[in-house]
């Protein structure tokens, strides 16, 4: 019986000492991301950079984000937002736009997976979300990408997180959000439209983030 005490109390004492070390080492990564790589111009769309209020980063924690405006030839707009985390760690997780959509107004009318195919044979799975404020209606893709790759389930970054810190690696995580608004269009066409989109940005933001140098 004393020896089973001894040894509890030990574990427990590693396990403690384990834990408090986690929590104070955080592995640097290389490097931030480049979003200066990713172009304002290409295949017809212009874009620009935008800003959020200043308080909206002092909540984000992010340690850089991109905000741009793209329109299209036919003047539709895309609303594109990535923001990079170096660390995940105690106060600068990443906010789900499960919370963050209704306390800014918005109602989610529905949420589902959507496989989206890009350039070269890869292809992710993503969030398509249908959301509304009033007469307004847009639709939004988002997820999140880290160093094992993409997830789109928020409890699927709370495990990477967990399993990045036991392995001593890197936490950092990125969010990527497209934002189109619905007006003349259906919510199909413009899903096209927002693939086309990707197709078109996402090789030169793939190579823009810091995981896969």
């Amino acid at each position: 019986m004393k020896l089973a005490v001894v040894v509890s109390t030990v574990l427990i004492a590693v396990a403690g000492l384990f834990g408090n070390f986690l929590r104070y080492y955080s592995p640097k990564p290389d490097r931030l991301p480049s979003f200066d790589d990713i172009p304002y111009q290409a295949d017809g769309y212009i874009g620009e950079e935008h800003r959020f209020s200043e308080v909206s980063y002092k909540v984000l924690k992010a340690d850089t984000t991109t905000l741009r405006l793209y329109r299209a030839p036919d003047g539709l707009q895309f609303w594109l937002f990535v923001a990079y985390f170096s660390s995940q760690k105690y106060g600068s997780q990443i906010h789900s736009p499960k919370h963050c959509l209704p306390g800014g107004g918005w109602k989610i009318e529905w949420q589902e997976p959507f496989h989206l195919y890009l350039p070269n044979g890869v292809s992710k799975m993503v969030n398509r979300v249908f959301i509304t404020e009033r007469d307004k209606k847009q639709l939004l893709f988002y997820w999140f990408e880290t160093r094992d790759g993409t997830i789109c389930n928020e409890f699927g970054l709370k495990w990477d997180l967990m399993k990045n810190s036991l392995l001593l690696r890197p936490t950092d995580a990125v969010f990527i959000r497209l934002t189109v608004p619905i007006e003349r269009e259906s919510i199909e066409q413009v899903t096209e439209r927002a693939v086309d989109f990707f197709n078109t940005f996402y090789p030169d933001l793939e190579k823009a983030l810091p995981f896969n140098n």
